[in-house]
């Protein structure tokens, strides 16, 4: 990590002045949007055991550091957007980010939409928990209609000649 390295999180700041020092354990984080910028930055750089420990120790055993690893270096990291901060300055004990993280995944251009949700122990700020923000899967109101089943709309013909044209 040389000085002239930029911040993968997207600060404009050099990785050494700027997510470098959290990410490698050397201070912490002094705010929530400072930690979730530097946990982006993390999985720009493959530094997974600081995902482990920034994140909360009530929720580490929901979080498999090797999961985390895999899906990271599968991806892509393109860029961080911060949207929105509430709280998460140094004297509060929570804070939420929001943030969309673009990545390329298999070729195809993707985006991470969350909630970050963070606390604040002695000084030190965790990744509690997150809400994930994602297209609702369609479902069908009705049984999907077969090609040679008769049409839904009562006319008598089957599907195909009907309405499935």
């Amino acid at each position: 990590m040389s000085e002239t390295t930029l911040c993968p999180c997207g600060s404009g700041l050099a990785l050494d002045a700027c997510c470098g020092p959290y990410v490698r354990g050397e201070k912490p984080a002094p705010t929530a949007e400072a930690l979730m910028r530097s946990r982006y930055s993390a999985h720009c750089l493959h530094a997974f055991d600081y995902l482990d420990t920034s994140t909360h120790p009530a929720m580490r055993e929901e979080v498999s550091v090797d999961e985390m690893r895999a899906w990271s270096e599968a991806v892509d990291w393109k860029g961080l957007e911060v949207l929105s901060v509430k709280g998460g300055q140094p004297g509060d004990e929570t804070g939420e980010v929001s943030f969309v993280a673009h990545y390329v995944l298999g070729g195809v251009p993707q985006e991470l939409r969350e909630d970050s949700f963070f606390r604040c122990e002695e000084g030190v700020w965790y990744y509690a928990d997150g809400l994930v923000h994602g297209q609702e899967p369609f479902r069908r109101e009705a049984p999907k209609v077969g090609r040679n089943e008769p049409c839904p709309c009562g006319s008598g013909k089957k599907f195909k000649k009907c309405c499935g044209k």
